[in-house]
């Protein structure tokens, strides 16, 4: 990992779906333990989660239309197909966090409670915070949670432990018209400045280290899968690395046979939209 770390973390990804349990079923079939379901009272929505460590996916569909939406920007966003829709910051401070984005000129809204319950199983609860306007490439929130990871997450056994051998996640990347303008944007939030740019095949890319994995802004520079991506969807999140240390057997178990990427960081290789609930996803060594 580079030096330029943020003190926040990446908590979840959240990944809209239309239906969960077909969305659970593409999960657990490219080897991903996937939770019970679980439902957040009085919002409306139902998810199954992946859990690695800090970090988790979350798979989220609307149940209940007479709720207070979750978010009004989640029908929009599943009017155009499933996807990586948004991400949430995790912070063992959400007050003191708050008040540093605060300084550094970016609104952020009030700690609200969240709950979610599990049918037989324990609720666990949380406190989340919107920022205050939605940024280059995702909405985004802030999160402390009130219980651990193994407390939260109890089934299905050792639910950490998965069968392709995913271990986390490597990166998120954010697809943006200007990636310069991008990292000033999300340097505002983070207080750490990225890395200097870097040249990708048809792309302009800033990093960020996070406390568990990388923040990329990528902007095109040719005619490829990120410039379609802003033409039909706009910015917005456009692909997921999820690290194995175990190559060879993730790629086995999860049936991959699509073309091995060489770099110095690793292998990697692309898991299909279609196999993924319509997320881009990416498999790394590491």
């Amino acid at each position: 990992m580079p030096e330029m770390k943020s003190g926040l973390y990446l908590d979840h990804v959240l990944i809209a779906v239309h239906d969960l349990s077909a969305a659970a079923a593409a999960y657990t079939a490219l080897g991903f333990k996937v939770t019970p379901e679980g439902r957040h009272p009085g919002r409306g929505t139902h998810n199954r989660l992946m859990a690695f460590g800090p970090e988790y996916l979350e798979l989220i569909a609307v149940h209940d239309r007479r709720a207070q939406p979750f978010r009004p920007s989640m029908d929009r966003f599943l009017s155009s197909g499933e996807g990586l829709y948004m991400f949430a910051l995790g912070t063992g401070d959400i007050t003191a966090a708050s008040d540093a984005i605060r300084a550094r000129g970016t609104d952020v809204g009030d700690p609200v409670p969240g709950r979610r319950d599990a049918g037989e199983s324990p609720g666990y609860t949380w406190r989340s915070a919107d920022l205050g306007r939605v940024l280059p490439g995702s909405e985004c929130f802030l999160i402390q949670h009130d219980h651990s990871i193994t407390e939260r997450y109890t089934q299905p056994p050792q639910p950490l432990v998965h069968p392709n051998r995913v271990s986390g996640i490597s990166h998120i990347t954010l697809a943006v018209r200007d990636s310069a303008a991008a990292a000033r944007a999300w340097h505002a939030v983070l207080g750490v400045r990225f890395a200097p740019p870097e040249p990708r095949e048809r792309a302009l890319r800033y990093r960020l280290a996070l406390g568990n994995c990388f923040l990329d802004l990528e902007s095109p520079t040719g005619r490829g899968a990120l410039s379609e991506f802003l033409a039909t969807r706009g910015e917005g999140p456009f692909e997921l690395g999820l690290r194995t240390v175990d190559f060879e057997a993730a790629t086995t178990t999860m049936g991959l046979s699509g073309s091995v990427v060489e770099t110095p960081e690793g292998r990697s290789v692309e898991i299909g939209c279609s196999l993924a609930a319509g997320a881009r996803l990416r498999l790394v060594e590491g």
